[in-house]
């Protein structure tokens, strides 16, 4: 009989995950430490008793299975759409059968089982094929497809979803497999904080950024770019990173002997330090939307290749005398610069700090040993930041209430929130590069601050000795200042030609979204009765679709849309939630609508100015 019940449920899987399902087959996963023995609890339900490293524990009511999953479901109470559920542990599936008979098939189930026996028994002995048949259950199970719970996470979270999240764990599976379970309850933290730091960066930054990105799009038009570093730079041998950490005090003199022979890339706070050392760097790179002017100005510093996406600081842009170098950060407009030409602006994996394209640029040129300095992601010495970027001398923070994490020199070096974040996207950014390429390394050379794991600790002066000796010298700052650009005359008028038309583009979502208020105002007014004619709303809601995929699909909707995010984050909300009745969520609609009408004129009428006083200035 188990068999039988195996074969059904597996071909219920194989609906959704034919590979998972037919990686069960597999016969070794059967043979899991633990000792499970399948019993029947005094209320007549199947529960598993599993022995494990001296522990014998019930996954369910030895007396009473049922109530405390119809409890844990009544707690749980009605789960709007697209609620995010992470089940740890599922024992004898009872939980997971009870969420899905009693939440909308839109509610996302994720279902991590730590032990592969447990999930084969349970397969075995408990039909859940009705359960699964008919919904997609995202299931990850340790040693079969656990390494792809990360990537599970980032499709199933998103930021209009993140208040509902659900996390529950079986009982008595932290007690058996807490090792397995709770580094993935950090990741989920990490997730959820990684999305919210994004989403309060953005909101603030939004009207900024979009200043930023149409007052850059005439050096855009230039037609230089990160691409272009390949054919240059020569890469058998090392690139130095220059953070602006604290412990760049300590070797900053060190650089020296890199000049003209490792290439050397410094982030835009490291720039003054370096400079007042005697060190031009061979290009730096910035990413942030609203970084001071201040921290690069300082003689000679104008002279220096610059590495930007097109939404970073127009003031520093605008400052730099040296080449222009542009990366594609997701974002539409200056991407169609290129596309226009036949051609593609390359993209550079970026996140929270400068100092995750600065690391990605240099792998994705082809330097497969970076040597990193001033990277602390830490208060090193109580301080935030080496001497020369924000103050000439650097103050002493209060840090005993910040967290703490394992140092590169120290056992433990004080932390904020978002060094850590930072830190983390270094971590695996590294681990998936050397996926790719065994021989890439990452040289700490920070001499302080937090460990980077992954990451080779050596004190500058031995990365510097391993790397510098009979090394060719390059003059790198000329090869970049004689890049040719990926546009000739003709194809840089084009791109010109682009950004002019970029005023009228606005002006024509204007009207659209002017046209689609007037629309949602009518259907407010047709649903302010309590039985109103449906046939008018079905029409009106036909033309609020059609004018919105209209002015949607514009490549200029983008930028506008990232101005949004405030709107869009109540909205959609709230549109997760359920209604009493069609009327109600009719109502909610046009509500909404207007609202998003109102902030999207707005947007577009910002836009407009902006463009218009670009275009203005390019003539």
């Amino acid at each position: 009989m188990s068999r039988e019940i195996f074969e059904k449920n597996l071909k219920a899987m194989e609906k959704w995950y034919a590979p998972f399902a037919e990686a069960l087959r597999e016969e070794s996963l059967k043979s899991g430490e633990e000792e499970i023995t399948i019993e029947q609890s005094w209320d007549g339900e199947l529960i598993f008793r599993v022995k494990k490293e001296g522990k014998n524990l019930y996954l369910g009511g030895k007396r009473n299975a049922k109530e405390p999953v119809q409890m844990w479901m009544e707690r749980l109470g009605e789960l709007p759409e697209q609620t995010p559920v992470f089940l740890f542990g599922l024992g004898s599936g009872a939980y997971l059968k009870e969420l899905v008979r009693n939440t909308n098939e839109k509610v996302n189930i994720v279902a991590y089982e730590p032990s592969a026996k447990l999930f084969i028994t349970m397969l075995e002995h408990v039909d859940i094929s009705e359960e699964i048949e008919n919904r997609p259950i995202a299931f990850l199970v340790e040693g079969v497809n656990a390494e792809g719970f990360k990537t599970i996470t980032n499709q199933v979270l998103v930021l209009e979803n993140l208040q509902m999240l659900k996390e529950e764990i079986h009982p008595n599976y932290i007690e058996l497999y807490g090792e397995h379970i709770l580094p993935h309850l950090k990741g989920l933290e990490k997730k959820v904080s990684m999305v919210f730091v994004n989403y309060r960066t953005g909101r603030k930054m939004a009207v900024r950024i979009a200043l930023n990105l149409l007052k850059n799009m005439p050096y855009v038009c230039e037609g230089y770019n990160t691409r272009s570093l390949i054919k240059v730079l020569p890469t058998d041998r090392a690139a130095v990173m220059v953070a602006a950490g604290p412990s760049l005090n300590k070797n900053i003199h060190e650089l020296k002997r890199a000049k003209n022979k490792l290439f050397i890339l410094a982030v835009d706070t490291a720039v003054k330090p370096l400079m007042k050392a005697g060190i031009a760097p061979d290009a730096f790179i910035t990413m942030d939307a609203l970084k001071p002017l201040s921290l690069i100005e300082i003689e000679g510093s104008e002279e220096l290749p610059i590495i930007a996406p097109a939404c970073a600081v127009y003031e520093v842009i605008e400052h730099q005398k040296g080449k222009k170098l542009f990366y594609f950060d997701g974002r539409e407009v200056p991407q169609e610069v290129y596309k226009r030409n036949g051609m593609f602006l390359p993209p550079v994996a970026y996140g929270g700090s400068v100092s995750c394209p600065a690391l990605s640029l240099l792998y994705m040129v082809g330097f497969e040993t970076v040597i990193m300095v001033g990277q602390d992601l830490a208060y090193t010495n109580n301080r935030s930041h080496a001497d020369g970027t924000f103050q000439d001398k650097m103050e002493e923070q209060n840090t005993e209430h910040m967290q703490k994490v394992k140092g590169n020199y120290e056992d433990e070096v004080p932390v904020r929130p978002d060094f850590i974040i930072y830190k983390d996207w270094l971590e695996d950014y590294i681990q998936m590069a050397k996926k790719y390429d065994e021989n890439f390394r990452v040289i700490n050379a920070t001499e302080g601050g937090a460990y980077i794991e992954g990451t080779e600790i050596m004190t500058l002066k031995e990365a510097l000795d391993e790397n510098c000796q009979g090394v060719e010298e390059v003059d790198f700052a000329a090869r970049i200042r004689e890049m040719p650009s990926d546009f000739d005359e003709t194809q840089k008028e084009k791109a010109l030609a682009y950004v002019k038309e970029i005023p009228g583009l606005y002006e024509t979502i204007l009207k659209d979204v002017k046209e689609l208020k007037q629309t949602y105002v009518k259907l407010k007014k047709l649903v302010k009765k309590d039985n109103p004619d449906q046939k008018a709303c079905l029409k009106l809601l036909k033309k609020i679709k059609k004018l919105t995929k209209k002015f949607e699909q514009s490549i200029e909707y983008d930028l506008l849309l990232s101005m949004m995010s405030r709107a869009d984050f109540i909205i959609q909300t709230e549109f997760y939630v359920e209604k009493e009745d069609d009327t109600e969520e009719l109502r909610l609609i046009a509500r909404q609508g207007i609202l998003y009408c109102d902030l999207l004129m707005d947007g577009a009428e910002i836009l407009k100015d902006i463009a218009e006083d670009v275009v203005a200035n390019m003539e």
